[in-house]
């Protein structure tokens, strides 16, 4: 079979995705299949292949959401498919899925800039402080914000209003760090420790004016707990059968669910440290 694997000049920046995408391309073409790299200017040949993979960011206003609706119009196995790329892109939506699924999460509002006094009280009794602002297009922990209180929370909500419509306000929990529960078809396909680094809150932080990254540390996906396990895959059956990253919060008492991302991270020597067979696995979910 031929895939296209959409990327863009940025993709090969970083070593180590760079060398996740080569790792991919060489993975395809042993399996004996045809692996090619499509840029925005081979839209119109997309027809020419029988899956699509996409490496490059997604959201509905990138090219690779209008690659991944021609391909799935086209006939054409799709990772990441259209529908994933809406729901996961959207933190709102994410916000209604997690509560009419029961899908434990830390309790979350939405917020549309009402700042009366008794809508900031049921906030603040609600969520308590500190509290986490989102809008509903982040990725890489951008547009995600924490507000210590009142006075920070107007601040930056106010900023935050200026690019979207509804924000989502979400309790803070703090961790040393956030497990990544990979998914592909609702099986788990690697499991992995996002850190954060000293003196930050979120795995991309901004520390004395640089923006600093976590560590990741690969962990054997046989050793997930049952329960992260369970919550993982009922949650990835709500959004369908594609490629996911799960981003969770372990507490005393289980986990709560921050987000799940279509179009997860693979950087090689990362995610793949332990489970080698990711590739693998992504190429014949591709190509059965």
């Amino acid at each position: 079979m031929k895939i296209a694997c959409f990327v863009e000049a940025y993709n090969f920046n970083i070593k180590s995705e760079r060398s996740a995408i080569m790792k991919f391309k060489s993975t395809a073409e042993l399996m004996g299949h045809a692996f090619e790299f499509i840029y925005k200017d081979d839209i119109s040949k997309i027809s020419d292949y029988d899956a699509l993979f996409i490496r490059a960011t997604t959201d509905p206003s990138s090219s690779a959401y209008i690659v991944s609706r021609l391909a799935e119009q086209s006939g054409l196995k799709v990772i990441d498919d259209p529908h994933s790329i809406r729901t996961c892109s959207n933190k709102a939506i994410l916000h209604d899925i997690f509560q009419k699924n029961n899908i434990p999460s830390p309790k979350s509002m939405l917020f549309y800039g009402d700042y009366s006094g008794e809508t900031l009280d049921i906030i603040f009794k609600t969520l308590g402080l500190p509290l986490i602002i989102k809008t509903p297009y982040t990725r890489f922990s951008s547009h995600v914000e924490k507000a210590r209180n009142e006075t920070e929370f107007i601040e930056i909500s106010k900023h935050l209003l200026r690019k979207a419509k509804v924000l989502v306000l979400q309790e803070y929990i703090h961790s040393d760090f956030d497990w990544r529960v990979g998914i592909l078809r609702n099986e788990v396909l690697y499991l992995c420790k996002y850190c954060m680094p000293k003196g930050g809150w979120k795995v991309k932080s901004k520390i004395d004016g640089k923006t600093i990254w976590g560590d990741t540390i690969a962990i054997s996906r046989n050793s997930i707990d049952p329960e992260l396990k369970e919550i993982s895959i009922n949650l990835s059956k709500c959004i369908g059968s594609g490629l996911y990253g799960l981003d969770v919060k372990e507490i005393n008492d289980g986990y709560k669910v921050i987000e799940i991302n279509d179009n997860p991270s693979i950087y090689d020597g990362y995610e793949d440290t332990i489970d080698k067979d990711i590739y693998e696995k992504i190429i014949h979910a591709l190509v059965s």
